[in-house]
């Protein structure tokens, strides 16, 4: 098996485990057979997901297939921004996520556009169309069965939202080099 397979199906368990709460009746199914162990399980296999996606990406040789355009790293520092925003929001019960219904998918179509605009490798290419791929599945699921976030209307949330999201924007621009191995700031303040 090549990494870039092994990435794909570890994107696969990634998609499982997220699209599984979009799926209420299968849910109800696993969770009747799993009891008390549902919740560490996700948990765990959440993790797990993220793990093997990383070390299969960073383990997967450099196949170019495509020049991204030279325009592609600004965009992709806009998207981000807006992506890490939705993030935020998804993480706070807040007016907006009830607005938005589905920040973490938008968040995660929005990091695979940035990723495919600013890199044009097999690998990148199948980590982030996987998890665009997984993101519409998601927003496709919460839009057929209706799925509305809890909201409070504590405006006070939203602002904590979109703080959160811009800190770990910023966060994730420092510490890129040293989490993913590709440095970014160099993008960013070009010598």
């Amino acid at each position: 098996m090549t990494t870039i397979t092994a990435l794909a199906l570890a994107i696969a368990l990634f998609g499982f485990t997220h699209l599984l709460p979009s799926l209420p009746r299968l849910k109800a199914r696993v969770k009747g057979v799993l009891g008390r162990a549902y919740l560490p399980l996700f948990i765990l296999t959440s993790i797990l997901s993220v793990v093997l996606i990383g070390y299969f990406w960073a383990a997967s040789p450099f196949i170019p297939l495509y020049d991204p355009p030279v325009w592609g790293s600004h965009a992709t520092f806009l998207l981000l921004f807006l992506a890490f925003l939705l993030f935020g929001v998804f993480l706070f019960p807040c007016r907006l996520k009830k607005k938005l219904r589905t920040p973490f998918a938008l968040a995660v179509l929005l990091w695979g556009a940035g990723h495919l605009l600013a890199n044009g490798d097999a690998a990148t290419v199948v980590l982030a169309g996987g998890l665009m791929l997984v993101a519409l599945l998601m927003l496709w699921l919460a839009w057929k069965n209706d799925a509305e976030p809890e909201g409070r209307a504590d405006p006070m949330l939203d602002y904590a939202a979109l703080l959160t999201g811009a800190i770990l924007y910023l966060g994730m621009i420092m510490a890129h080099e040293a989490l993913i191995g590709v440095p970014v700031l160099p993008y960013i303040m070009p010598s």
